[in-house]
């Protein structure tokens, strides 16, 4: 999307990303996006090419060519492999995402992540080990930040 309405929270602070919910989350029909719903629990893997909203739960691993949205209902405890990660649920485990992960204000991330950009909102939590590479700036010969 080139442009995006600017949304406020409750405290006014202009800017802020809300919480991806079971609202805000409209996936148009053949969008190739897999949905976990509220009332359903998955143990196993997932795998495909295509983007998946986890709005239950998922234990074991998610290997995904798209992207990983787990809403404030959502739980992910597993292995995620992921081109970008949206968290306002709870994740725990291992998490590898080549594009970038964001950290809603309701967002928990527990355990080890890998991503070249992170992007961390106000009165999300983060415990464990991170890695952020960072994505090589024109004129630094593959430095990162």
């Amino acid at each position: 999307m080139l442009f995006r309405k600017r949304v406020h929270d409750p405290e006014g602070s202009p800017g802020s990303v809300p919480a991806p919910d079971e609202d805000s989350v409209v996936l148009p029909p053949g969008s190739g996006c897999t949905v976990v719903g509220t009332r359903t629990r998955i143990r196993g893997t997932l795998t495909g090419e295509g983007s998946v909203v986890v709005r239950g739960a998922v234990e074991g691993g998610i290997a995904i060519g798209g992207g990983l949205t787990v809403t404030a209902s959502g739980t992910v405890d597993a292995e995620v492999e992921a081109a970008s990660v949206a968290l306002a649920g709870e994740a725990r485990g291992s998490l590898r995402a080549t594009s970038r992960v964001i950290l809603a204000s309701s967002g928990l991330f527990e355990g080890e992540m890998a991503t070249p950009i992170l992007e961390v909102h106000p009165g999300s939590v983060l415990k464990g080990r991170t890695r952020v590479a960072g994505v090589p700036a024109v004129g630094r010969r593959g430095l990162s930040h």
